[in-house]
């Protein structure tokens, strides 16, 4: 929707039955309601609303009144307090809105309600509650009488907060589910009771890497054994550690060395194509000083299917030089010649000097 329209009226869309929205701005939740008093026969529905709370009541009057159709409705809102509301009361009255016989009886859509610091959060169970930033709620609220907190642990796939064992974890929680991870090291002492198993894990981030801990993660990446994709990240100050060249896990197959604060040259290139993760690489992204080292990637590792990478080679021509995207250019015109034409080479429009190469 565009925000900039404070007119909008809508227009009736009678055959759609399913909508996905989200709201980033509280401007654009008006007309989600005008939008939703066009669709007759929508059938289910799916809406994230981070920056209000729309009551049980209103949403009962707009379901009633425009959407007599509904079979699911799965919702997700969140909204900061001010310092002078009373955000327990607040979620009270916000989670009681929604206990009328219409949620618990005629429909039995359930939802439960945290809070955490100055923030509300509310979604029904039947959406995945893969809040970023709450690990240990405040407080807990549920109009299903047979919930637990658990059960939002498990919903819990992905966390992605760098601070995450800075607070304070109760014994009791579990992420049994965890698919994306970023940790930093050392591994804290709660780690292993947290997450009893990695079997599910996907992508693994590691910050703050260093060889002193690669004992640890090692042990980590033997428990990971549907790992496909593991992110190196290093204090910039450090010397690269050649510990990312003995790393074992048969099941990466993405390795993310760009955040690792680290421009390889051609022998540390050389180390990688040799490594147990570089040889079974199929996507790489990398930092390197040479133009050469590119093709001689592409070369080694026989596995690559794609390579991201940040060249930031020094070249003899000035005008090249001085002109970051004329120098991005001549680079993607001399890989073109050099690379076997079943190769594509283009440009990152986000990115100065990155390039992917599909191979």
């Amino acid at each position: 929707m565009d925000s900039s329209n404070d007119y909008y009226t809508g227009s009736l869309l009678p055959t759609l039955t399913e909508l996905k929205i989200r709201f980033y701005y509280s401007s654009d939740i008006s007309k989600a309601i005008v939008l939703l008093q066009n669709i007759p026969n929508l059938r289910h529905l799916y809406i994230c609303i981070w920056c209000e709370l729309i009551d049980g009541h209103q949403w009962e009057e707009i379901i009633r009144n425009y959407l007599p159709k509904l079979k699911t409705f799965a919702l997700q809102m969140s909204s900061r307090l001010s310092s002078d509301q009373n955000i327990q009361e607040c979620a009270n009255r916000l989670i009681d809105s929604f206990q009328s016989l219409f949620w618990i009886k005629e429909h039995q859509w359930f939802v439960r309600c945290l809070t955490q610091l100055r923030t509300i959060y509310l979604h029904t169970l039947l959406t995945a509650s893969n809040y970023r930033e709450v690990m240990s709620p405040d407080s807990w609220r549920s109009t299903y009488p047979h919930d637990n907190q658990q059960e939002f642990y498990d919903d819990r796939i992905r966390i992605f907060e760098d601070t995450f064992f800075d607070q304070p974890i109760s014994s009791h929680i579990r992420f049994p589910n965890i698919q994306y991870l970023h940790i930093k090291l050392p591994i804290n002492n709660q780690f292993w009771s947290i997450f009893p198993n990695l079997n599910q894990l996907r992508s693994l981030t590691i910050l703050s890497h260093a060889d002193t801990y690669q004992p640890q993660l090692q042990t980590l990446l033997n428990q990971a054994t549907h790992l496909d994709e593991l992110v190196i990240n290093q204090v910039a100050l450090l010397p690269l550690q050649t510990s990312i060249f003995k790393y074992t896990n048969a099941s990466i197959r993405r390795f993310d060395l760009i955040s690792c604060n680290h421009c390889f040259n051609k022998e540390e290139c050389i180390n990688l194509t040799r490594s147990p993760l570089g040889v079974q690489c199929e996507v790489l992204s990398i930092w390197v000083n040479n133009r050469e080292t590119i093709i001689n990637l592409i070369k080694n590792m026989h596995n690559l299917r794609a390579l991201i990478v940040n060249c930031i080679d020094k070249i003899d021509d000035e005008k090249f030089r001085d002109d970051e995207e004329l120098h991005n250019d001549e680079l993607i015109q001399w890989l073109k010649v050099l690379l076997p034409s079943t190769c594509l080479v283009t440009d990152d429009p986000f990115y100065i000097h990155r390039i992917s190469i599909w191979i």
